[in-house]
């Protein structure tokens, strides 16, 4: 038992060395407000465009959001393992030129690894899960209404704005109502936007 607990404290260690060399958390902060905000406007963008051209069948709607969610989540991952891990691999060797040492098996190589490996993660679930949250409610559309998946869809994909202007808020000190006020309204500017595409008809 001692020797888990041992264990434990010492991955804990480590992540803590490699958060404190290579940043993760402040970026994982901003990675997940920033694709979990994308993933959220996305999902709702599904929510309008199934209800205004009258999709009744729920399983048509958990699909197409799914599909969607795969792309976001695929694409998010992808994206940030291949940017980061460019970056990266761009200040490892410039601090090699400057230091004229070889710094691949020191901490600041394995520190630089790890990270890339959790912000692309962060990067690809972040979306995805904000996406699929509001999607929830039709998973059980046989046993609820239509209409009644798409009222508890919007109030949840609000309800996730809302939190992630909280959440800002609190990192950058500012009032958090208002904050989370900023983000709903995205929200509802989206819809309208959307809605606006029934004029098109």
């Amino acid at each position: 038992m001692n020797s888990i607990k041992e264990k434990i404290a010492g991955l804990k260690s480590t992540i803590n060395n490699y958060n404190k060399i290579a940043g993760i958390s402040k970026l994982s902060r901003r990675y997940f407000a920033v694709n979990g905000f994308d993933g959220v406007i996305t999902c709702i963008g599904i929510l309008v465009g199934n209800y205004i051209i009258k999709v009744t069948d729920y399983k048509n709607v958990v699909i197409t959001g799914m599909a969607i969610i795969i792309s976001l989540g695929v694409s998010g991952v992808w994206s940030a393992y291949n940017s980061e891990s460019a970056e990266r691999k761009k200040e490892m060797n410039e601090l090699q030129e400057a230091t004229l040492y070889n710094l691949d098996e020191t901490i600041i190589a394995k520190a630089q690894k790890f990270a890339t490996i959790v912000l692309a993660a962060v990067n690809g679930f972040s979306p995805a899960v904000m996406a699929f949250i509001p999607l929830v409610p039709f998973l059980f559309g046989s046993r609820i209404s239509i209409r009644i998946c798409y009222y508890i869809g919007f109030a949840l994909a609000f309800l996730i704005l809302f939190g992630v202007g909280l959440f800002l808020g609190k990192i950058s000190r500012a009032n958090l109502m208002i904050s989370g006020i900023k983000m709903l309204i995205a929200g509802v500017i989206c819809v309208a936007l959307s809605l606006l595409l029934t004029l098109l008809n």
